[in-house]
C-alpha cells in the first residue's frame, strides 16, 4: 500500500497527465532529488496555471480541504490519513513557466510514475521568493538554499540564481551565503 505522500504525488501527476497541464515537484520532497534532505509535512508542486481548476477539483474529490486559494497559489489539508496535504504554486509568469520547462523527470526505483522535479536553480528561486514573502521562513529557506548551493557547487547557473535574488533585492544575502560556502 502506498504511503500518503506517494498517493498525493500520484494524484497530482495523474490529474496533470489527464488534464494536459504541466506540474513539477518543489519544496521538501524535491530536495532529495538534488542531494538535500529535509523533513516536510506536505507535498508542494509548481502547477501550470491552466490546470488550477482541474487540480482543485481532483484534490477536493480525494478528500482534501482547501485552506486558501488565490490566483497565485492554493493550500490543501487532508481529511484522510490516506493522502498527504498538498500545496500548489501556480506558474503563470515567464520565470516560473521556465522552471516548469527545465524540470527534469526522475523515475525512482519501484515508483509507478516518473516524477518531474524543478531544477536546483528553480528551487532556489522559489525559496528566495518564500523568504521575501514570509520573514518567519527566512532561516529555513536560507538553510535549504545553502545546502543546495553546497550540493551543486560548481554546477549551478549562478547567473540565474543571482537573477532570482535580484528580483527580490536580496543580492547581498546570496553573496553572504556564497562567502560562507567558500570558507568550507
Amino acid at each position: 500500500m502506498a504511503n500518503r505522500f506517494v498517493r498525493a504525488i500520484e494524484l497530482v501527476l495523474n490529474t496533470a497527465t489527464n488534464g494536459h497541464f504541466r506540474v513539477a515537484l518543489i519544496g521538501g520532497f524535491a530536495l532529495p532529488f538534488h542531494g538535500v534532505t529535509r523533513a516536510t509535512a506536505d507535498v508542494d508542486f509548481l502547477v501550470e496555471s491552466s490546470g488550477a481548476d482541474l487540480l482543485h477539483e481532483a484534490l477536493l474529490a480525494a478528500g482534501e480541504v482547501c485552506l486558501q486559494r488565490t490566483g497565485e497559489l492554493a493550500n490543501y489539508d487532508s481529511t484522510s490519513p490516506e493522502i498527504a496535504p498538498v500545496d500548489a504554486l501556480y506558474a503563470q509568469r515567464p520565470p516560473s513557466l521556465a522552471m516548469l520547462a527545465r524540470a527534469h523527470t526522475y523515475k525512482p526505483s519501484g515508483a509507478p510514475l516518473a516524477i518531474p522535479v524543478v531544477d536546483p536553480e528553480g528551487i532556489i528561486g522559489l525559496k528566495v521568493q518564500a523568504m521575501a514573502n514570509d520573514a518567519a521562513r527566512r532561516d529555513r529557506e536560507r538553510d535549504d538554499i545553502r545546502e543546495l548551493l553546497l550540493a551543486h557547487r560548481g554546477r549551478l547557473d549562478l547567473g540565474l540564481v543571482r537573477e532570482y535574488y535580484r528580483a527580490f533585492d536580496l543580492e547581498a544575502e546570496l553573496e553572504a551565503i556564497l562567502r560562507e560556502i567558500e570558507k568550507q
